[in-house]
């Protein structure tokens, strides 16, 4: 159960960070940077979907909607590991658990 709470909280950080990063870019008029996120969220969404890829479905979690854990998927994917090192960051800061760089 912590796990899916955790995965729960990685998937709306992830939707949030991703619709303000594409927000700040069009506000921005950075619009190669915003049209490069939506693509990446796209391209990820339809290769889990392609996949199968569906770590809701994993956890034994299953949607009304099939196909939105895999879609939910793909926000995790897309974000790369880059998002996956800050949530590592994060709950390294929140453990006083250091690293070396």
């Amino acid at each position: 159960m912590i796990v899916l709470a955790i995965i729960l909280a990685i998937t709306v950080e992830g939707v949030v960070e991703i619709g303000k990063s594409i927000g700040k870019a069009v506000l921005g008029a950075s619009y190669k940077t915003a049209a490069t996120q939506v693509v990446a969220l796209i391209f990820s969404c339809l290769l889990c979907l392609a996949a199968g890829a569906d770590v809701y479905g994993t956890l034994g979690v299953h949607f009304a909607i099939p196909q939105l854990g895999m879609v939910l998927t793909g926000v995790l994917a897309s974000r790369g590991s880059n998002y996956l090192s800050d949530f590592i960051k994060r709950l390294q800061s929140v453990s006083g658990t250091t690293t070396v760089k």
